[in-house]
């Protein structure tokens, strides 16, 4: 029988095997590459808290501004912080003057040490002539024991002094130490007033803000969102069965849907093998095997990091979770795959 009467004489089946082919030929044509359309927008987005509590007094940006680094985005009640530092101010310059006496006091006590042991020496001295003297029955002996018990309060006035030199060296310390306490509690009152402003730490985008003057902020507690805007990436989820010929550094087409007729260039960033599917019982602690369909495995996916190049983001801005398509620019082995799942390979 020629091809042409088995066309003739089963059209729908000659139809089908058309439409088959073109079918399987559509889909090997799209997976020459790698490709997902499983991809999204990311980049840096962090909330931004006060760092320090009070009500919201001055606002500076709107949702959805664009702010430069350095820009103030918000300022919380100043007026408890600046009478910190200012009570702190007058602690340390009290403790300062007190410190200051003290070091004179020190000094003062060093001098009489001297006055007094020289008083003790000179004491001592005519104690020991009048002993002597007293031998010789050259003065009287109450004269000899008055002069022994001169030596006996100077000797005491010197150990008074003595004790007293040590008693205002330890002042002296512990003053040092409260001033030392006093400058590291105002050196933290004023990074606290400092706090009070928060500014851009790079240049970005004010999301989902929705605050007013006078709101109550709470030391680390989201007000809203900031997205830095100086670098962009594409998480594009490829399936196990795409990324064995994919390797960082490798050349990437991106299309975003916002913008599906402007190509992107970009290249693999860094390729995550890691996903969690292991489960495990709260309650027993053993494992859970969850059941999967036996007729056909779905394979899993891996985050690929897309870091984009070159790109005009005047004329094409991006959006944070913008949905995207990549393909890698390095042969798939869909043909392997698709073999070795049915056992023939």
């Amino acid at each position: 029988m020629s091809l042409k009467k088995f066309v003739a004489r089963n059209k729908v089946v000659t139809c089908f095997i058309i439409i088959l082919i073109i079918g399987f030929g559509y889909y090997f044509f799209l997976h020459i590459h790698p490709r997902t359309d499983n991809a999204f927008v990311v980049a840096n987005v962090r909330p931004v808290s006060a760092f320090v509590p009070g009500h919201i007094t001055d606002i500076y940006v709107e949702n959805n501004q664009k702010v430069k680094k350095g820009d103030k985005l918000l300022t919380v009640y100043k007026v408890p912080y600046e009478l910190a530092v200012e009570t702190l101010k007058s602690q340390l310059s009290a403790s300062e003057f007190n410190t200051s006496a003290l070091k004179e006091q020190i000094h003062k006590s060093k001098l009489n040490i001297k006055v007094n042991k020289a008083k003790y020496e000179n004491a001592e001295y005519l104690s020991k002539q009048a002993v002597a003297l007293y031998n010789t029955r050259a003065v009287s002996q109450k004269s000899a024991e008055q002069l022994t018990r001169n030596t006996d309060e100077a000797k005491a006035e010197l150990d008074m002094a003595v004790s007293s030199l040590i008693i205002n060296e330890e002042l002296y310390k512990r003053s040092l130490a409260n001033d030392k306490v006093l400058r590291s509690k105002l050196a933290d009152a004023k990074v606290n007033l400092s706090l009070t402003t928060i500014y851009a730490q790079s240049d970005g985008l004010i999301s989902n803000m929705f605050v007013s003057v006078g709101t109550y902020a709470n030391r680390g507690e989201a007000l809203f969102s900031f997205i830095d805007t100086n670098k962009w990436w594409v998480q594009a989820n490829l399936k196990e069965t795409e990324l064995a010929n994919v390797r960082k550094g490798q050349t990437v087409s991106v299309r975003l849907w916002l913008y599906p007729h402007h190509e992107i260039k970009g290249i693999v960033g860094n390729i995550g093998w890691n996903v969690d599917r292991q489960l495990t019982s709260a309650k027993t602690a053993l494992p859970i095997v969850e059941k999967e369909n036996e007729w056909f495995l779905l394979p899993q996916r891996f985050p690929v990091q897309i870091e984009l190049l070159d790109h005009d983001f005047v004329k094409y801005p991006l959006h944070v979770g913008a949905s995207a398509t990549v393909i890698v620019n390095v042969s798939a082995s869909e043909f392997t795959e698709m073999f070795w799942q049915f056992g023939l390979w």
